[in-house]
């Protein structure tokens, strides 16, 4: 059975640029031509509102549990489609740890969907959730800013993962650390950039998102940077970090 490149955005901290990494890689790839799924397992909902997605009668919850099909909780859009999140998604997360086997469950949903890529923004938590979400994943991104306790933070991550390719998904592979407005002025900056490019284990995009108002602003107005801005910096960078992407996927591929 087929099964998309499926790219889980995950930190397990809050405000390191998931859900603008999501909305514009999935963008990225539908303006090549790629059929795009974005998945929003955040509560706060900020994907779906990024996308221009203001309410939705089903949520990504309610289709794992059994309460909503995929045709009800589907948000289809011009150029990428959306199964949206809801404010009521934490307490979804507790019953899905009691559920047997639940981190299958979202890969058991995407199994056999006509999508050549699925980008799923992660809630800011190691928990089921993330599981999941990793679990169906061909490739994870981690979007990091040069703070204080980024470099722990990325430790626990990547120990999360080790435990997923464990129990759930061996083939999960890191497509690489994304740094996002990374002030290399900075001590912290400075500090978390070196541990980084002298760990050999870690995969770096040559690709950095930098600073752009535009950015910010695309996702008020319900639109990737692609659409709001097509000529900023915004744009420019995350189209490089896609063809990045890209090349690693289809070399992966040609490989394998």
């Amino acid at each position: 059975m087929s099964y998309p490149i499926t790219l889980a955005v995950t930190n397990n901290k809050g405000g390191t640029g998931k859900t603008t990494t999501s909305l514009n890689l999935g963008a990225a790839l539908a303006r090549r031509g790629f059929k795009v799924l974005l998945i929003d397992l955040d509560s706060q909902c900020n994907l779906g509102l990024a996308a221009g997605c203001r309410q939705a009668p089903h949520h990504i919850g309610q289709l794992l549990l059994g309460e909503a099909t995929w045709e009800q909780t589907l948000v289809k859009g011009e150029t990428v489609d959306l199964l949206p999140s809801s404010r009521t998604l934490l307490s979804y997360e507790h019953q899905l740890n009691m559920e047997p086997d639940s981190g299958y469950l979202l890969r058991e949903q995407l199994e056999g969907r006509s999508y050549d890529y699925v980008v799923i923004d992660c809630p800011p938590s190691l928990g089921a959730l993330t599981f999941g979400a990793l679990g169906a994943a061909s490739w994870f991104v981690v979007p990091m800013q040069g703070e204080n306790f980024a470099y722990v933070g990325l430790d626990e991550i990547l120990q999360c993962v080790a435990k997923v390719r464990r129990r759930l998904n061996p083939d999960i592979q890191l497509a690489g650390i994304l740094m996002n407005k990374f002030d290399l002025r900075t001590k912290f900056g400075q500090t978390v950039y070196g541990k980084l490019t002298s760990n050999n284990t870690i995969r770096l995009f040559k690709h950095s998102i930098r600073q752009d108002v535009s950015l910010m602003e695309c996702t008020a107005f319900g639109q990737s940077v692609f659409d709001y801005a097509p000529s900023s910096r915004g744009a420019q960078d995350f189209d490089g970090v896609c063809e990045e992407f890209l090349q690693l996927t289809t070399a992966t591929a040609t490989r394998s």
